[in-house]
């Protein structure tokens, strides 16, 4: 029994059109292809109307997301469905096609983000769906109630926004009080000073080292971002060397630190020219990710307000006395709420990464 369904190519995955164009003509039959574009004042209602129920809240952010420019609709009839049993987002269970399924899961991992490529697996979601597009886009697409309860998937839906504006609270708050009891117990320890093997001192070298690590899973994981997980890592990794310098003097007898540095960045930029075809799309999905903020906040507090307000020459304009003493302890302070800053980004973005199954496309693209 030959089966219709539909492929969404979302306007901020337009830039993977051909390939996902390809892959699905080889996958399946296409009956229609064609371009729709919705005014973008209407773009979060018509969003609504087309997945089928109500919560406009939801749909702006998605709309802002997925992108409100043209985007194409690819028809397709699979000749050979194979019906496996699944659970939609928001638990729902159903019966799909998987090889519509998994196809669409692919897409998603090659664009790096899972809400710009959209494809409908049942009959009745394809149904609704065509049905909603056939409307004239220059007004509001009327509502269609979908077989799924309005009020238990806006209930559903709430409370994953209000899960993730609490991390969004709770993740930078946690860094912060524990960059203090670091500092605060460095001070108990040695004193004011904060010395190069102190407690902050190895806090700061164990998050950067645990974030370059991250970020090199990712990359080994997920073909599709490799160039621009290498580039993190190697930025990472870097800070972890720039920490540990005084170590690899003392042990080496020389100043052997900047050598090591050379030969990581040497040794993940080759990687990054390797897959210099990933290293956009890798960088657009870690910009668009929720908790990038915190990496951007970091990284500006670590290397430029740290050193400018960690310079001794600062503190002796005002007037203070062992200048020395606290422009040190400062300056790792701030360094290290950076470093908690940057490791609680890297951490949210390589559990999205690495929960993934594969990002390894049947047909080949890398």
């Amino acid at each position: 029994m030959t089966c219709e369904f539909l492929f969404v190519l979302w306007s901020a995955a337009r830039t993977h059109e051909r390939e996902i164009a390809d892959a699905i003509a080889k996958r399946f039959r296409v009956t229609r292809d064609f371009e729709v574009e919705w005014p973008k004042r209407h773009f979060a209602e018509n969003l609504a109307a087309f997945y089928g129920w109500r919560s406009w809240h939801v749909w702006r952010n998605k709309a802002r997301k997925c992108g409100t420019g043209p985007f194409r609709v690819i028809v397709v009839e699979d000749p050979s469905p194979v019906w496996r049993r699944d659970r939609d987002t928001y638990g729902h269970e159903l019966v799909v096609d998987a090889n519509v399924y998994d196809l669409k899961k692919s897409f998603r991992a090659l664009t790096g983000r899972s809400n710009v490529v959209h494809s409908s697996v049942t009959a009745d979601e394809t149904a609704h769906q065509l049905a909603a597009l056939s409307s004239p886009s220059n007004d509001p697409i009327p509502f269609r109630a979908m077989c799924y309860p309005d009020d238990e998937r806006i209930r559903l839906v709430r409370r994953r926004v209000w899960l993730g504006i609490a991390g969004d609270v709770l993740v930078p708050l946690a860094a912060s009080i524990a960059a203090v009891l670091a500092v605060w117990g460095d001070v108990l320890v040695n004193g004011p000073a904060c010395t190069e093997y102190g407690l902050v001192e190895w806090s700061g070298l164990a998050l950067s080292a645990i974030s370059g690590a991250l970020m090199t899973l990712c990359a080994i994981r997920a073909k599709s971002g490799r160039g621009a997980h290498a580039l993190a890592a190697a930025f990472f990794f870097d800070m972890s060397i720039r920490e540990i310098d005084f170590m690899l003097d003392r042990a080496f007898g020389a100043c052997i630190w900047p050598w090591a540095l050379t030969a990581v960045t040497l040794t993940f930029t080759a990687v990054t020219v390797r897959y210099a075809k990933t290293v956009y799309p890798g960088l657009r999905a870690m910009r668009r990710s929720r908790r990038f903020p915190l990496f951007a906040c970091g990284a500006a507090l670590m290397l430029f307000v740290s050193q400018i307000i960690g310079r001794p020459s600062f503190w002796n304009s005002l007037g203070i006395a062992d200048a020395a003493v606290i422009s040190r302890f400062i300056e790792e302070s701030v360094e290290l709420f950076g470093y908690a800053l940057m490791f609680s980004w890297a951490a949210s973005h390589a559990l999205r990464v690495l929960r993934r199954r594969t990002d390894r496309l049947d047909y080949g693209i890398i």
